[in-house]
């Protein structure tokens, strides 16, 4: 369990962002460029120095429909803290990408180890956990589905005492989903945060604590990708200048079909800020204003676009 003092605080917050998260988040024409579960090895596009691709023990079955741990996983071992990378180079025209993978944090994380998630060299994820005098961690409220398992023994120990495991789907983790990058090659990169060496207070490594990856994949997202290169483009929506800056919020979305349609923006309490009728004569890729030259405050809010039986969400970011 987490402890009450962070607790309280984001019990209301976190209530409304399940509910809006229960329905998907949006994207555009999407293309899987890269994916991997590691059955058949290590990847070519990896480099990963103090790894092992071994079975996934206790991890089997965990995870989303159709990204689940099974088989084998890569494990990371060594005491020294060396970076494991993906590099993907020539990849097609696209104005956003994102990363989904399964994490896996084993034994007895000490608190003072911080798992660390770049793209391009721009931190993504940078958390500690404490896993083996308690089990608590400042990655604290993690999205809707994205805890699978916790102070549970998932394998890889003989001891008793910490055998508190943690299982991730960190493919629900916002901050990976729909990053602004049009380049035509991206590194990802996970390490650690931490002091290596044997003592309790730094990186033990080996069988005392690790760390491990799974259904990994890549996707980039744009409207020039289309049913040739991805699925066709269907109900899709995503902020443009997100964050933005000024208090408007502007968006780009498509239809599949000329219905009636329905764009909504709500703040973290689930209160409806702006309703908006979409004109029902167009498909494909259109742009809205929908604040209409309203400044809304800085805050975090959520956009849900609606179509017949169809909807999603996506997150914005009004700043300072």
């Amino acid at each position: 369990m987490e402890p009450s003092f962070r607790r309280a605080p984001l019990v209301f917050a976190a209530l409304a962002a399940l509910l809006l998260f229960t329905t998907p988040p949006c994207s555009a024409g999407t293309a899987v460029v890269f994916s991997t579960d590691f059955s058949s090895g290590l990847p070519s596009q990896f480099s990963a120095p103090g790894c092992v691709i071994e079975g996934v023990q206790g991890y089997a079955g965990l995870g989303p429909t159709g990204r689940k741990f099974s088989g084998t996983f890569l494990r990371y071992t060594s005491t020294g803290i060396q970076p494991t990378t993906l590099t993907l180079r020539g990849l097609p025209p696209h104005d956003h990408l994102s990363v989904r993978f399964l994490l896996g944090l084993i034994d007895s994380w000490d608190g003072t180890e911080l798992m660390r998630v770049s793209v391009d060299g721009t931190l993504k994820f940078n958390h500690w956990f404490q896993l083996a005098t308690g089990d608590t961690t400042d990655y604290f409220p993690a999205p809707p589905g994205a805890i699978l398992s916790m102070g549970t023994n998932l394998g890889f120990s003989g001891s008793g005492f910490y055998n508190r495991d943690r299982a991730y789907d960190l493919g629900a983790e916002p901050a990976f989903l729909n990053i602004a990058h049009t380049a035509d090659s991206v590194v990802v990169a996970w390490t650690l945060g931490a002091v290596s060496g044997g003592a309790a207070s730094q990186w033990q490594g080996g069988g005392d604590e690790s760390w491990a990856i799974d259904a990994v994949s890549v996707e980039i997202s744009g409207p020039t990708l289309d049913a040739g290169e991805g699925r066709s483009v269907g109900l899709a929506l995503r902020a443009l200048s997100n964050p933005s800056r000024d208090g408007r919020v502007r968006l780009q979305f498509s239809l599949p079909e000329p219905a009636p349609a329905r764009v909504e923006l709500l703040d973290v309490a689930g209160r409806r800020q702006v309703e908006r009728d979409l004109a029902t004569g167009s498909t494909g890729w259109q742009e809205l204003d929908l604040a209409s030259g309203r400044r809304l405050g800085p805050g975090l809010y959520f956009v849900r676009l609606k179509q017949r039986d169809q909807q999603c969400t996506a997150r914005v970011i009004v700043a300072d």
